[in-house]
């Protein structure tokens, strides 16, 4: 980058390109309202941001690089060498990411979340999802109780915090003897103070409010802790779904038209 150009990018191309890649709004989002260059806003990136952040918009543009040589027919030996070797590189960074499991789902709104939790994570930010995942959390859970019968609002209409809707799928699944072992059981009961635990860190050490910062470390152990859980939960309902779908269908198959 010996001159401020990037390969074929305007200043508006490649503001989307970066904005799509790493979610940064390089000329107005904070930190990067100085003018300058695309050159120097990549330098800036580059010294700015953590590593995840680096490895994946790297990795981006070494595909975007290696398609624009190829259509200019410029992609010779020495070319397709010097993106390998920075393909290395870019995995290299990529894997300081903190790495969790989410259920993916396709409503918009869970979506929303999920793509904050990621960008967030994305950056090493973890104290960022506290307040994005226990939303995510409560959404979910509202979703598992209102498909299994289960209220989500008490007599005032008022929905019940994530603690008391994790009590109401504890039961439910005790009830309707959906695990194999006691181990199972008792883990999920236990779990509900973890969900009651966790409303006190979003309510009270999350940017929800304009609280004192859970710290980073301690910020991912919960978001990890929790992400498993949720995680856990969905695969549960998957599997309860799918005992209601055979049950229905064998009610079906048992109902024999006389003619």
């Amino acid at each position: 980058m010996r001159t401020g150009y990037l390969c074929d990018f305007s200043n508006a191309t490649f503001a989307r390109f970066v904005g799509d890649s790493i979610n940064i709004d390089i000329y107005n989002g904070t930190g990067y309202e100085v003018y300058c260059s695309k050159a120097n806003k990549l330098r800036q990136i580059w010294c700015e941001e953590p590593d995840p952040v680096v490895g994946n918009l790297l990795s981006d543009l070494l595909n975007y690089l290696e398609d624009y040589l190829l259509k200019e027919e410029k992609l010779g030996v020495y070319q397709k060498k010097k993106i390998a070797e920075m393909r290395i590189m870019s995995k290299r960074l990529i894997g300081n990411t903190i790495k969790i499991e989410l259920p993916s789902k396709k409503e918009d709104d869970l979506q929303t979340l999920l793509i904050d939790i990621n960008s967030a994570l994305a950056r090493n930010k973890p104290e960022l999802v506290l307040d994005r995942l226990h939303t995510f959390s409560t959404k979910l859970l509202r979703q598992f109780c209102t498909e299994n019968g289960i209220e989500v609002r008490d007599n005032k209409g008022k929905f019940y915090p994530l603690n008391s809707l994790a009590g109401s799928l504890s039961r439910y699944y005790e009830k309707n003897s959906l695990f194999q072992s006691d181990f199972t059981l008792l883990a999920i009961k236990n779990c509900i103070s973890l969900f009651s635990q966790y409303n006190g860190v979003r309510n009270n050490q999350s940017f929800a409010h304009d609280n004192e910062i859970l710290d980073g470390v301690e910020a991912e152990f919960v978001v990890k802790t929790m992400a498993g859980v949720i995680t856990f939960l969905d695969h549960v309902e998957k599997c309860n779904k799918k005992m209601k779908t055979a049950k229905i269908e064998e009610e079906e198959d048992e109902f024999d038209i006389p003619f």
